[in-house]
């Protein structure tokens, strides 16, 4: 064996000094020396991507946003302490259990949830996001009556209401973020739903949170499709340039296009205001034979086009609470003739009996809207009452109406989740126009109803005694999706992807 070189003896002393240094001379004596343990192997974000739309000049932060394309995404991004069911019945999501007593509501969360920064989800985030949704144009008007929230510990939630509220529940449902991450419209909040921002310098995208406490969505990226000029998206689902879409259906736009859809029920009533200081009108007897004359299944399948549900009373349709109660199953959606001319005919109307004229307004812009006014004026034809059907656009109604200059309107009034009916019943109310409230009971039977003193059931026998209005339908929306989708769709307003951890697609 050789000698080694000069130049290899020293390498070789310079190899041996380091090894000594890196057992003796690297630390302070008396530290411990640590290492870091290595990182558990997070799941990789699934493959495959879908496309939704947005609007990119509207913010993306769900307490600014106003078009309804970015407020859709927000079930993507965020969770509620509660999400409402296909029956408007509350279903815990951060939420693990509540007591309420009187005006007190605690609500205790989930403490093994975590935001997709890693950050624990405590009743301050929850109290700061309440603030946000409460001084926001979306949430304001259905969180009236909750006038504090605040976190009693790291995971309770005190909410005080300013009035009893058996169904207070149904309101919670705004979207829970990091607190200090929604202060500004252009600020991306952090959430824990299925998605979370991503951004890689050119496009915006969502990237499935590998922090969600649930199983994680099949489909691990949501491209966002700007529609700000498109006139109708819809097309855009049938060339699968969109793989979903939600329409309200407020333009009454139900043309067919070539992708799957299906129905979500809305909390919107549409309904027929009386003018009770018409000679005949004021009369509850008067205004039970129009209710009576009304088929409201025709109303729904017809005037709707099949995306409404009839309604006889006031309540929601769908709404588990009045679905299960009694009224539901002794009330008929269908026409009663012989109810309508036995009351018309006491006051010598009817059918062989004077001639009566009404007018009824509706809006010009609406095809649902009118087809309902073109329905009710064939109906009452068949009981010699002549209905002038006016169309007017939504500026001119309005003022028409709060002038008095009706008899009879159409209407529709989008509902808080805990179907607050305070509008109708309130003098000034925005759906109490034309209601004489000084001969009727119903005012007072609902505010019984509403501190628990009376049950549904009593207080509808009261308001079809009263009639003081005349409810016609519940609407629906429309979710279009295109036909590669191969997994059954679960859609309630405002949980529009709740099965999006078993969203399936064809091969493309």
């Amino acid at each position: 064996m050789k000698a080694l070189s000069s130049g290899k003896k020293i390498i070789a002393l310079l190899l041996s000094l380091l090894t000594v240094l890196s057992l003796f001379g690297c630390t302070e004596p008396g530290v411990e020396v640590t290492t870091e343990p290595p990182e558990e192997n997070e799941p990789a974000i699934p493959g495959g991507s879908f496309s939704v739309p947005y609007i990119a000049s509207d913010s993306l932060n769900p307490y600014f946003s106003e078009t309804l394309y970015n407020c859709t995404l927000t079930s993507l991004l965020y969770r509620s302490l509660y999400t409402l069911d296909t029956a408007f019945m509350p279903q815990k999501d951060i939420a693990v259990t509540e007591s309420i007593s009187g005006k007190i509501l605690k609500v205790f969360i989930n403490p093994d949830l975590v935001f997709s920064d890693g950050s624990p989800v405590s009743a301050r985030d929850v109290a700061y996001s309440f603030d946000c949704a409460k001084s926001s144009d979306r949430y304001r008007t259905s969180l009236s009556g909750i006038s504090s929230c605040y976190g009693e510990d790291e995971k309770t939630v005190v909410f005080e209401l300013s009035r009893t509220d058996a169904d207070v529940l149904n309101l919670l449902t705004f979207p829970v973020v990091k607190n200090g991450t929604a202060e500004t419209k252009d600020m991306y909040p952090v959430g824990n739903g299925f998605y979370q921002f991503s951004e890689d310098g050119i496009r915006l995208t969502l990237k499935a949170n590998l922090r969600y406490s649930g199983a994680l969505p099949e489909i691990g990226t949501v491209r966002l499709t700007d529609v700000s000029r498109n006139t109708n998206p819809a097309n855009l689902v049938a060339t699968n340039e969109l793989d979903f879409y939600y329409s309200d259906l407020s333009d009454s736009d139900v043309s067919g296009v070539n992708c799957s859809s299906t129905g979500v029920y809305l909390n919107n009533l549409v309904y027929m205001g009386v003018n009770h200081y018409n000679v005949n009108l004021v009369l509850s007897s008067f205004r039970q034979a129009l209710s009576y004359a009304i088929d409201r299944q025709t109303i729904a399948e017809s005037a709707f086009m099949g995306y409404a549900r009839g309604a006889v009373v006031p309540f929601n349709t769908s709404w588990g609470k009045y679905s299960s109660s009694l009224s539901a199953s002794a009330l008929s959606l269908n026409a009663d003739g012989e109810k309508t001319q036995e009351l018309l005919s006491q006051r010598g109307f009817g059918e062989g009996g004077h001639p009566l004229d009404l007018t009824l307004l509706c809006n010009e812009g609406n095809a649902f809207i009118r087809n309902a006014a073109n329905e009710i004026a064939a109906a009452l034809k068949a009981y010699n009452v002549n209905i002038t059907i006016r169309l007017l656009n939504s500026q001119d109604l309005k003022k028409a109406v709060e002038e008095g200059l009706y008899d009879l309107y159409i209407a529709e009034i989008k509902l808080p989740s805990n179907m607050d009916l305070t509008e109708f019943f309130t003098y000034g109310g925005n759906a109490a126009y034309g209601i004489d409230f000084s001969y009727l009971t119903c005012d007072e039977a609902y505010g019984q109803y509403r501190n628990g003193e009376i049950t549904l059931d009593d207080f509808i026998s009261v308001f079809n005694k009263d009639m003081p209005f005349i409810p016609l339908a519940y609407r629906n929306g429309r979710f279009l999706y295109t036909r590669d989708v191969i997994s059954e769709l679960y859609c309630a307003e405002n949980f529009f992807f709740s099965d999006i951890d078993k969203l399936m697609f064809t091969e493309r």
